[in-house]
């Protein structure tokens, strides 16, 4: 009897001696998730920010390049300018025609691939898959400064070159969260793509 007294008293004693610890512990581990959690938390907005860009500028890379097709096959077409924003529309979302700035159209100089004479075509929130020259009421797109109408494209093989033609894209876009760092103002999402215009010849039978 006496030893299971003495047994009792030394368990009692050991979970009376038990409690600070656990108490400790239980401490130690809030402020641990105190300090972990806020960076948890940023780990995440960055790799949503980041991700949201890499979208974006995958989505304004293949833009141009697509536009820039187009623009190579279309030549002196007088609808050469429609069909590349017509072919761009087609692999964009709305969201991303509304924050499109610009289409830009362009020369670029031999050897440099410098942008020379431009057009520029802005989205006017209307059917974008509509574009005509002249432009028509319900027309999705608004031409701006026009420096290289189709007309003048150098498309006929001879002693000079081939235009090299270049499609540029301007994409707006803004942070998600606007949580510091990813807080700051606009920025433009700028991706160029050039080609050589196909030949005349290449298109008769």
């Amino acid at each position: 009897m006496q030893d299971w007294g003495l047994k009792r008293m030394n368990r009692v004693k050991t979970w009376a001696h038990g409690r600070p610890s656990q108490a400790r512990e239980r401490g130690a581990t809030l402020v641990e998730a105190a300090i972990v959690f806020p960076i948890l938390i940023l780990i995440v907005m960055a790799i949503l920010e980041i991700g949201m860009v890499f979208k974006d500028y995958l989505s304004v890379s293949a833009f141009s390049r697509e536009g820039a097709r187009i623009a190579a096959l279309a030549g002196r077409d007088d609808a050469a300018d429609c069909a590349v924003l017509v072919g761009v529309a087609s692999l964009a979302t709305q969201r991303d025609l509304e924050r499109i700035s610009s289409i830009q159209i362009y020369k670029a100089s031999e050897g440099t691939g410098t942008q020379g004479a431009t057009n520029t075509w802005t989205y006017n929130g209307g059917d974008a898959s509509e574009c005509h020259v002249p432009a028509e009421i319900g027309d999705g797109w608004d031409p701006g400064a026009i420096g290289y109408p189709p007309g003048s494209r150098k498309t006929t093989v001879g002693p000079v070159p081939l235009d090299l033609i270049g499609v540029r894209v301007m994409l707006t876009r803004s942070w998600i969260t606007q949580f510091p760092p990813f807080n700051g103002p606009p920025f433009t999402i700028d991706e160029s793509t050039i080609t050589r215009l196909e030949p005349e010849a290449f298109f008769q039978p």
